[in-house]
């Protein structure tokens, strides 16, 4: 594991040699080893070293990790971004930060790097923002996730004093239902929960495109992931509980799932579009059933690539109209008709239609719930539902309609654009021929 390690470390120096091709081969290269050289059926924890182990889910993730920042350098040109070099180790800082969560073992250093990947966000969100409003939504975004993570560093530290250390496999149940809240509120609020919400679509409208794309792709992600691998310590609680939070769960799925209708703005629509996504994952995840954990899993790994494709896709709308609003934004299949298959692939995948993993991800979340409760299966009519009608309203509204006179010098995309939205959509469909891996 450290030899990865060291490899991202001794690619943040090369930022500032203004080489973006050659950083790009260099990411790809490091997703080759990784990939290929780990790509076997776990059984277990492996590569086990000090604080450090790889399994199945933090294989998964690792690897969305360096695809979605490799796509992050794809998606800009050094000619365009000021302060190129520093936006390059931004990246680089962030994937290493982002790496070493998901290799980790012990909750410590997790929440140490846990909150180290959200400094270089939070510089990309303040530094290469579109308004003046990207300070508000930096600090919202800054300040949610901070202010709730406290509390659970103290638990840390109080489990540390009582068992020693605490790491991933160890075997004991928590009690106390404050602290075992506190432990979890602050996945929670990463996730976001409905209620704690607020924060993503001021961050993913203020944000750049490459900031959206590893918000929506791997940042979001972080939650789950913490809330895997706390949860064998949260048993009762989850029990005691768990029909609350999969109540607000499903009814913020329901609500937000309404809200998508009413917006006008791309980005704020495809933010509460993931806001309802990770609804059902929390949802999958409190039920404790192995159809809802492994659905949950599914999910997440499948969200971050569509909807960072679908950020991407508005980033490309926003670089040449200067607007994401469907007033202004219409008609776009007569100027742009080659992104206009992309635009419809992201759409249906991100309703989860087949071949896309998403399917799999929904029906196993079903499963999971409609077991848990039958109850649940009237919420998840209506959640399925509306979450159909938001992914077409999206493809429809912006695809259709009069054209504005914005577009008249819009008419054709670069092919490395094309490139950085087939290897979005390329991993779930074909994720799709190999199932065996989840099981």
């Amino acid at each position: 594991m450290l030899s990865f390690i060291f490899y991202i470390f001794f690619l943040i120096p090369f930022s500032y040699f203004q080489f973006l091709i050659g950083l790009h081969l260099w990411f790809f290269f490091f997703f080759f080893f990784f990939f290929f050289f780990n790509c076997l059926f776990f059984d277990g924890v492996s590569f086990v070293s000090y604080i450090f182990g790889l399994d199945n889910v933090s294989y998964l993730f690792c690897s969305l990790s360096i695809w979605i920042c490799t796509l992050m350098l794809c998606s800009v040109t050094s000619k365009k971004m000021p302060f190129g070099s520093f936006y390059l180790f931004c990246v680089g800082f962030l994937l290493l930060m982002l790496f070493i969560v998901f290799l980790v073992m012990d909750f410590f250093y997790f929440y140490f790097f846990f909150e180290g990947s959200l400094i270089p966000v939070f510089l990309i969100i303040f530094g290469w923002g579109l308004q003046p409003e990207r300070l508000m939504a930096g600090f919202y975004f800054i300040f949610y996730t901070l202010f709730v993570s406290f509390p659970f560093l103290l638990c840390i530290l109080y489990i540390h004093t009582v068992f020693g250390s605490f790491f991933y496999f160890f075997d004991f149940k928590l009690f106390g239902d404050f602290f075992m809240f506190f432990i979890l509120f602050s996945f929670l609020v990463k996730f976001p929960l409905f209620g704690a919400h607020l924060w993503l679509p001021k961050a993913h409208v203020e944000a750049p495109v490459s900031g959206s794309m590893i918000l929506a792709g791997v940042l979001l992600k972080l939650g789950g992931y913490g809330f895997l691998r706390v949860m064998p310590f949260l048993y009762f609680f989850l029990f005691d509980y768990g029909s609350f939070f999969v109540s607000l769960s499903l009814y913020g799925c329901l609500l937000v799932s309404l809200f998508c209708l009413v917006q006008s703005d791309l980005s704020i629509l495809i933010a509460y579009s993931s806001v309802c996504h990770m609804s059902m994952v929390i949802g999958g995840l409190f039920t404790m059933t192995s159809w809802g954990v492994l659905g949950s899993i599914v999910f997440m790994l499948g969200h971050g690539f569509v909807s960072s494709g679908l950020f991407f896709l508005v980033g490309i709308v926003y670089e040449r109209v200067g607007s994401r609003s469907f007033f202004l934004v219409k008609g776009l299949i007569n100027f742009l008709p080659s992104l206009c298959l992309f635009w419809f692939i992201f759409c249906i995948f991100n309703m989860s239609c087949p071949p896309s993993i998403n399917l799999f991800s929904e029906i196993s979340l079903l499963f999971g719930l409609i077991s848990w409760s039958f109850n649940t299966f009237y919420f998840l009519i209506f959640i399925f539902f509306f979450s159909a009608c938001y992914s077409l309203t999206i493809f429809f509204l912006s695809q259709h309609g009069v054209y504005s006179s914005l577009l008249s010098y819009c008419f054709f995309c670069f092919v490395r654009e094309f490139f950085v939205l087939f290897l979005h959509f390329y991993p779930v469909i074909f994720m799709m021929f190999d199932m065996f891996f989840f099981f």
